[in-house]
């Protein structure tokens, strides 16, 4: 049942971000917060290339941009956006992409897991209370040392999860339940 939320929730996202009219690099978050892009093109018009040089390893992306190749350094720009992907941000040389902005900022980065004789990719979630703040691990612990005055959100963490793993999407209040029991539970 899990694997199938978590299909559905990805399958939400992409298409919710499947849409982006523009693609381009956010050199800081505050060029994120003002809508400012670098290397920018209107997707239904124009083309460019942002890779992420994860497979080898890189600590930069390559941006060719109208028949330019411009190298950036992940640790030096907040992330980017593609025409078919979330926002992208980096830390420590790792992508992560945007699922939900909310009382808490939810990111995942893609991990592959053994399955049978093979490998599939299950997204892996991380949370930070301010778009730029540090990523860390959505489990139940971090988001009650996060939150350390709110007891009434322990309470309802431990109630609503009997696993560590939290990045449950809730398909009826259309946001994560981490989001939902924070809404619920504001102080």
């Amino acid at each position: 049942m899990k694997t199938v939320k978590t299909i559905m929730f990805l399958l939400l996202a992409t298409n919710a971000f499947s849409q982006n009219e523009k693609s381009g690099v956010y050199l800081t978050f505050k060029d994120y917060l003002n809508n400012t892009l670098s290397y920018e093109i209107n997707c239904k018009t124009e083309k460019h290339v942002i890779r992420t040089n994860d497979f080898l390893n890189q600590s930069y992306i390559t941006v060719i941009h109208q028949g330019i190749k411009v190298k950036l350094q992940k640790d030096s720009i907040y992330g980017f956006i593609s025409c078919n992907k979330p926002l992208v941000r980096f830390q420590d040389n790792m992508e992560y992409y945007l699922a939900e902005k909310g009382k808490v900022w939810i990111f995942y980065k893609l991990v592959n897991v053994s399955q049978g004789k093979g490998f599939k990719s299950v997204p892996h979630y991380y949370f930070c209370t301010k778009g730029d703040g540090l990523l860390v691990e959505l489990t139940i612990n971090n988001l009650k040392k996060t939150f350390p005055a709110n007891h009434k959100l322990h309470d309802m963490l431990d109630a609503q999860f009997q696993t560590n793993d939290i990045g449950e999407y809730d398909s009826f209040h259309k946001m994560f339940k981490v989001n939902h029991l924070l809404e619920m539970t504001a102080q």
